[in-house]
Order: C-alpha cells, then structure tokens, then sequence
C-alpha cells in the first residue's frame, strides 16, 4: 500500500511494508520520559563508507517552528572528511514500526521528487539535516490504537542510500532555498560605557543544523565609517573563512537588532540578501549607523547592551574543484 502527501513537508510518498529497514533500527522502550529531552541522536552507523545517525525531536523541533508532531532527520556523523573533487548526495527512507493487533509493519516516508537527492559537505548534509520536520503527528503516534506507540515503546529506523562521484571540470555548484528556519542569537555586552573604538567580537555561532559555516557579530562601540563617533555599528562576520574552500559564497537574509531594555523600542535593521564569500576582504556585512550613540545609552539597564541576530540561510555556492583539503572539525 502506498500514497502521496502534500503537507507541511511537501510531497512525501507514504508507504507500508512488512520488511524491516536495512541500515538501522532505534528501538525506545519508554518514550514518555524521552519526551523530557529536546532531541536525542541514536548511536552512528555505517554506510557507504560514511558515517551516519538518526537525529529524533519527540516534541518536534522547535528550530524550525514544529508543534504537535515529532521530526526525525539523518544527519551525518564520524570524522571521515568529503576527499577533494568528490561529490557526494545522499537519498533515504524513514521507518516507524506499526505493531497494530500483534502484526508488525513499517510506516515509511520518503521525499517524492528523487530528482532532489541531499548534497554532503564538511560532514554535514547541505541545507541542514535530512529528513521530515513533521513526520507523524504525535496525537496519530501516541494512539495506542494506530500500533506505533505500545506500553511506551516504539522504534524508528532508516534505509541510507549513498553515491560518490568524482567531479569534472571548472564550475560551481549553487545550493538555493536550503532551509527557511530563522535562527535568532543573542549577545549581551556588559560594561558597554568602557569599551573602546576598537571593534569588537561575539562568540562563534552557527544557524541551527547549517554546521559548514560559523558567524560572528562585529561591533564597533563608536562607530565605523560613516558612523563614526555618532552612531553604534554592527555588522554579521564569515568566521574563519579558510576554513571553506576558495571561491565559497554564502547567501544569507538577516535582521541585526538593539533591544530597548527600557520601553521595547528596539532599533533594527534588515538585510534581504548578502552574499559572504569566503576570503578574509568580503566576509562582513552590516549597518555603520544602526543607532546613535545617545539614543543607545537610553536602551541599556546596567550598563549593559542586548544585540539580537535573526539570521536564515538562503543558499550556498560550492566550487567544483578545490586543491585545499575539507576541514574535518564541521
């Protein structure tokens, strides 16, 4: 038995067989208190020569907005580096044992349009992790009567199907509309009244499951160009981009944002598209007259100043050839 969906998740093929998957099984014998976790990662696996796991959210991941169903993705895993001049796509099916009446079955969802296989970099399936945000809504799971949840077991499994090529010529390949999740991250800068001219850096992050590429936040306290000693500037920052190889390019839309600790005013500023290329003179993007200083000193309590990200990932520009070696630390 076999159909078509057209969700949230775009066209997936829903599918029962009695055959169990191949690759990996991940059997949970009491997932209620697996429900006090946000996510939990099975055990890694081989296959293909690489390396994967199974990434479970029992309450939907809430990175990508998802409520009321339970995501389950692939994601790669060891420490095997892509060689140079490979390419590597991966395609898959997701497993849910059904035990309805003493009769065991699996559920399986895959993506429809295998034209879209997932392409590997850095270890790290491009566009995030593989799979389905909303692969069973957890009222159908927890009905004890639809056989997947039974006396608080379950079990989820994949089937991975890998294949490596060797690329050909000069060119590039450009990934576009990865992943729509916005992913906000907040930088407290304390005892903001004795920081100097100088600029200063946040912490690395990355935006959410995007592990090829980490960011900064760069600000400048008294100002950058034509902002300078009148405005606060503040730009998004390509951290370490040696790390990508030469000719990388990194399509984000993003929102740089002061909070007004006092009255919610917060000062922001938008930018719908900035390609970061990866090379250390076109790597920062930004506002160099965000706020006012003055009107900053009114925003902050405690001499502190609370910056806010929202940064989405919209695509991403690979060069075909590189002579430099993957890093193996993504």
């Amino acid at each position: 038995m076999a159909g078509l969906d057209i969700n949230h998740n775009g066209l997936v093929w829903r599918s029962v067989t009695r055959k169990p998957p191949k690759h990996y099984k991940m059997s949970i014998k009491s997932f209620s208190r697996l429900q006090s976790e946000e996510k939990y990662e099975s055990g890694e696996f081989e296959v293909g020569g690489y390396k994967w796991k199974l990434v479970l959210f029992p309450n939907g991941n809430k990175n990508r907005d998802v409520k009321d169903h339970i995501s389950l993705y692939l994601e790669m895993g060891g420490d095997k580096a892509i060689e140079p001049g490979k390419i590597v796509t991966v395609d898959y099916k997701l497993f849910l044992l059904n035990r309805h009446k003493g009769k065991e079955s699996y559920l399986v969802l895959e993506d429809y349009n295998k034209r879209e296989k997932k392409y590997c970099i850095y270890r790290t399936i491009v566009g995030g992790l593989g799979g389905l945000d909303r692969f069973i809504p957890l009222q159908d799971f927890s009905d004890a009567s639809n056989g997947y949840l039974i006396d608080d077991r379950c079990e989820f499994g994949v089937e991975v199907f890998v294949s490596e090529t060797t690329r050909k010529g000069k060119g590039e390949c450009v990934f576009m509309s990865l992943n729509t999740a916005i992913y906000k991250h907040v930088w407290k800068v304390t005892n903001f009244s004795k920081l100097g001219a100088q600029p200063y850096y946040s912490l690395p992050f990355t935006a959410n499951d995007q592990k090829y590429c980490s960011w900064r936040l760069v600000l400048y306290p008294k100002g950058l160009i034509t902002g300078k000693d009148s405005h606060l500037s503040l730009l998004l920052y390509l951290d370490e981009p040696h790390k990508l190889p030469p000719g990388s390019k990194i399509l984000a839309e993003f929102t740089l944002r002061i909070l007004d600790q006092i009255h919610g005013n917060h000062r922001s500023g938008k930018v719908n598209a900035c390609w970061f290329i990866a090379q250390p003179t076109i790597r920062a993007c930004g506002f160099d007259q965000l706020i006012t200083q003055e009107k900053n000193a009114r925003f902050s309590m405690d001499d502190t100043c609370i910056i806010e990200v929202e940064i989405t990932i919209q695509g991403l520009s690979m060069p075909r050839i590189s002579t430099r070696p993957w890093p193996w630390n993504f």
